[in-house]
């Protein structure tokens, strides 16, 4: 009877935290670092004479492209005492890496060098001018840097890119870009989207309120696209005392290092045509705004008179 009672508990608590656990609620380290306002922005107030002329109809949307093109940009330096051991060293590096890549099937019209530059380095060494000691600045060697370019169809090749180059000893990444020829195209399907979502809120709006809707007077348009590198979010977030000991004033503080925190956050576009799922992997948001302009009934409303005296 014991044992049944025990395995009845057991059974209870497990199914107590099953169930917390499902209604838990996700948080992260993000959260208390941006800033939160628990009230939801209200419209501006309108001038009088804008209201009574124009009315405005905003529509938004976003349109996301998966990128069928990843470029990444490597660094290759060297440094030696004269320009032609730095170029050989380079050249090294650069064969290896075209080497590595083809084996991935990475055609070689697919990388691309480009120099950037050699310069020299220079060193302090004390020499005796007279009878004093002087440091001297002296040329020691040269220091040379050439970027390649690769481009990769994927994130999956890019990724085996970047393990070739760190098998070669290069592991410095300038710059990874994001490209798609299906821009354009999708440049016409969001501004396309936006013109409807103004259109809809016309027919809402105008219809419902007034007997004769008006007519469109004009009309805005704007076009943006958003690659995947600036739609990355930093912050650091951490505890950490306020105060340092006075007893030990003396002594310098050492802080422990403290990591920024870095994620692919995705556009928060605030559009009434949003773009489909979460933002799981780097993708090219297209956003269009299209501003529709009617010209306001108030605006066509004749004067009134002012009353005329009567001669006596």
């Amino acid at each position: 009877m014991v044992r049944t009672l025990i395995r009845l508990a057991v059974l209870v608590v497990l199914a107590c935290q099953s169930l917390s656990l499902a209604s838990a609620q996700m948080a992260a380290s993000r959260l208390g670092v941006d800033e939160y306002s628990p009230d939801v922005d209200s419209l501006p107030l309108l001038d009088r004479k804008t209201a009574a002329s124009v009315i405005s109809l905003d529509g938004r949307a976003e349109v996301r492209v998966r990128p069928t093109q990843v470029r990444i940009v490597l660094a290759v330096t060297s440094e030696g005492k004269t320009a032609q051991e730095c170029q050989r060293a380079i050249q090294e590096d650069v064969t290896g890496l075209r080497n590595r890549w083809q084996t991935l099937q990475i055609p070689s019209e697919s990388i691309v060098e480009d120099f950037i530059a050699i310069l020299p380095v220079h060193s302090w060494v004390v020499e005796k001018r007279g009878d004093a000691d002087v440091g001297v600045e002296q040329r020691v060697g040269f220091r040379m840097q050439t970027n390649v370019h690769v481009s990769a169809p994927n994130d999956e090749a890019a990724s085996a890119v970047l393990t070739a180059a760190f098998e070669q000893g290069i592991a410095d990444i300038i710059a990874v870009d994001y490209w798609s020829p299906e821009l354009d195209a999708a440049k016409v399907q969001a501004r396309e989207l936006a013109l409807r979502a103004a259109r809809t809120k016309a027919d809402m709006l105008l219809k419902t309120l007034f007997d004769t809707p008006p007519a469109v007077m004009n009309v805005q348009e704007r076009t943006t696209v958003r690659y995947p590198e600036s739609l990355y979010d930093a912050f650091e977030n951490s505890y950490q005392e306020e105060v340092t000991p006075a007893a030990r004033s003396n002594m310098p503080f050492l802080r422990a290092y403290r990591p920024r925190n870095t994620y692919y956050r995705g556009l928060q576009s605030d559009g009434d045509i949003e773009g489909a799922g979460l933002p799981m992997k780097p993708e090219i948001s297209v956003v269009s705004t299209v501003r529709l302009y009617f010209a306001s009934p108030g605006a066509s409303r004749p004067k009134r008179k002012a009353p005329t005296k009567e001669p006596r």
